[in-house]
């Protein structure tokens, strides 16, 4: 009440009405502990002063004073002007969440497209209005495998799914969530899948390219779960369908991923999009909403919300999905993104994507005491191991400026002096020369 322009007499007025002797009491059941102690007399600081303060407060972060090989899960990629420009229309940035069937049609089409470039990319039948991110989208169809495999329990994870990932899915899902472990390659480990596809294997959800840049044999892999019954889901990094075969090409029978690195930047963490598509047949247990085209009255095309769970809004626990919003602005960039490179665009930027790091990963082959994992199935990015400790490695190349890759041990102990180095198309062939000699430089000191 103190941040409303309420006069004196209006709060008493206002307290009164509800029953409540004064503010301090309103605020009574809240832990005396926890509540921000009251504020000072002062007016605060002028625009012109809180300006500075937050820019000094920027200028702590280091991470743009470093030539990055940061990725995990996160990508820098080159944004198209165009991505701006489109979405900071006042008709799209201010936009309500769509869920009436009524909603305004111009946003009602940019959803309608974005499914439409989801199932181009993944080749599948049907995709819906988003999600939060990758994470969330993996852990929806883990739910939506459940629903229609209603008889068994049991989740398989590749355990070189990305492990923010599995963290989520375990929140949705529980306990019954078995791992298969992976080879000394990076690679799924074959002998442990097979021996792991019990009679109540539900589902099975693989990454591919993996959480190591490696991709997978999902092919052979969703085969093999077919024969048992087992539903199959792929989640996999959508840059990578210009280059490798689809979700539907493989065999997956839901796709699923982050639309990061089409047209949304690195922002910290967010916001981004995750998106989920599956075939015809499964349609129905898709989670959120899904917007069709059809033909009004006149015979006009027209689009609306259709197959709506309507009853997440209310049902809890015993809806579909509770899942009753979408990241339409987010779904919107990454959809002017796609459309900007088309076809042809998108298979040239995975292409280069995978050169550049293939040639980084060849060049640091040839270091004699560089361990550079990876033959010609790797995307994006790969494993590198110096024979030294990795907080080592990292101080000694960001003495040289450069943020050499994510160390893996965070999230594999046994990685304890990896990194996962990350290549785009912004890096120059000049930064992966110099990234080179700085790996040639500190080698030498073994």
């Amino acid at each position: 009440m103190d941040f409303i322009s309420n006069s004196s007499e209006q709060q008493e007025e206002m307290l009164k009405a509800i029953g409540v002797a004064s503010i301090e009491e309103l605020f009574s059941a809240i832990p005396e502990a926890i509540r921000l102690a009251k504020r000072s007399e002062e007016d605060g600081l002028s625009e012109l002063e809180g300006m500075r303060l937050m820019e000094s407060i920027a200028s702590q972060n280091s991470y743009y004073q470093f030539d990055s090989y940061l990725g995990a899960g996160a990508y820098a990629h080159h944004v198209p002007a165009l991505v701006a420009a489109i979405c900071s229309k006042s008709e799209f940035l201010t936009s309500y969440t769509p869920y009436q069937p009524e909603a305004s049609q111009g946003m009602l089409q940019v959803i309608f497209e974005f499914q439409t470039a989801i199932c181009a990319l993944t080749g599948m039948d049907v995709s819906n209005a988003s999600l939060y991110d990758g994470a969330s989208a993996c852990a929806e169809a883990v739910l939506m495998s459940l629903r229609i495999n209603k008889s068994r329990n049991k989740i398989l994870v590749a355990k070189s799914v990305h492990p923010h990932y599995k963290e989520v899915i375990q929140q949705y899902a529980g306990n019954n969530i078995v791992e298969v472990p992976y080879t000394s390659d990076n690679s799924i480990d074959h002998d442990a899948f097979n021996q792991l596809l019990i009679a109540d294997t539900a589902l099975f959800l693989l990454q591919s390219p993996n959480v190591f840049g490696l991709v997978e044999e999902a092919k052979k892999l969703f085969s093999l779960a077919h024969e048992k019954g087992v539903i199959t889901i792929l989640c996999a990094n959508p840059l990578s369908y210009g280059l490798f075969a689809s979700a539907a090409e493989v065999g997956a029978d839901i796709a699923v991923g982050d639309c990061q690195p089409f047209g949304l930047p690195l922002n910290f963490g967010g916001p981004y999009a995750g998106y989920l598509a599956c075939k015809k047949e499964f349609m129905r247990q898709l989670p959120g909403r899904i917007v069709g085209e059809t033909k009004d009255a006149e015979g006009k095309r027209g689009y609306v919300l259709t197959l709506q769970a309507r009853e997440q809004h209310i049902r809890r626990e015993k809806a579909t999905s509770n899942v009753c919003t979408n990241q339409a602005l987010a779904a919107l960039a990454s959809l002017v993104a796609i459309l900007w490179y088309g076809k042809k665009g998108v298979a040239e930027l995975a292409l280069t994507n995978y050169q550049r790091a293939a040639y980084l990963r060849q060049q640091l082959s040839a270091i004699p005491g560089v361990k550079a994992q990876g033959n010609n199935g790797y995307f994006n990015e790969f494993v590198l191991a110096f024979d030294k400790p990795i907080e080592d490695t990292i101080n000694y190349f960001k003495s040289k400026g450069i943020l050499p890759g994510f160390p893996l041990k965070e999230w594999y102990p046994s990685h304890k002096n990896s990194l996962l180095v990350c290549v785009t198309e912004l890096k120059t062939k000049a930064q992966l020369d110099h990234y080179v000699e700085v790996s040639k430089s500190y080698a030498k000191h073994f």
